[in-house]
């Protein structure tokens, strides 16, 4: 298994919480693509170094990328390095695509295991308010699904940052300014909910 990149941050004895924050597909696996070709797994490298740097400025967390570069590692590996890390949150930050062109917003999945009173449930409704809110996106709502995550021992979501099927959304979601809005909304999420903790 390929291992985490090393996180970033102050000395190992200021960290009071692990957050993980998983850039959906790369390497091999490009995810969902758009009709100008950009691919899922561009944007979301994109994003979830936003996310990282903002979540840079908290001192009392370590912040840890699933991957950095343009390489495929398995979900579930991402997850059981997660497990091994103590992580407190992951986040995996996906794209959605859709067989109609007019569909959009923003929806947030946890595994089907994880009911109204779990924590992930918790995180994810942080993160879809959140995300919403910043955005202006159509809110497509939480959702329960069989997913990878479900090996987490910790708060983990999914989170469908817009649809690459959705010409105007596509471009948002491409453009720097849009993903900057929607790492805002990601970091307030995360921490909102670990300050509840």
């Amino acid at each position: 298994m390929a291992a985490f990149p090393a996180s970033v941050g102050g000395p190992t004895v200021s960290y009071k919480f692990t957050v993980v924050i998983d850039p959906g597909h790369g390497g091999k696996d490009p995810g969902a693509t758009a009709a100008d070709g950009a691919t899922e797994k561009e944007i979301t490298r994109e994003i979830a170094e936003l996310v990282f740097l903002r979540l840079l400025d908290y001192p009392e967390l370590r912040v840890v990328l699933s991957r950095q570069g343009d390489e495929y590692i398995y979900p579930s590996d991402r997850v059981l390095e997660a497990n091994r890390l103590g992580a407190d949150v992951y986040v995996s930050i996906h794209c959605n695509a859709h067989s109609s062109s007019s569909i959009s917003g923003v929806e947030t999945f946890v595994d089907e295991g994880d009911g109204p009173s779990s924590s992930s449930w918790r995180l994810a409704q942080l993160v879809q308010s959140s995300l919403v809110a910043e955005t202006r996106a159509e809110d497509r709502g939480v959702k329960q699904a069989p997913l990878y995550i479900r090996h987490a021992t910790m708060a983990a979501a999914l989170i469908e940052v817009g649809f690459l099927t959705h010409r105007y959304e596509s471009k948002l979601l491409e453009s720097l300014s849009y993903q900057s809005r929607v790492a805002d909304g990601i970091q307030k999420a995360v921490t909102g909910f670990l300050r509840g903790k």
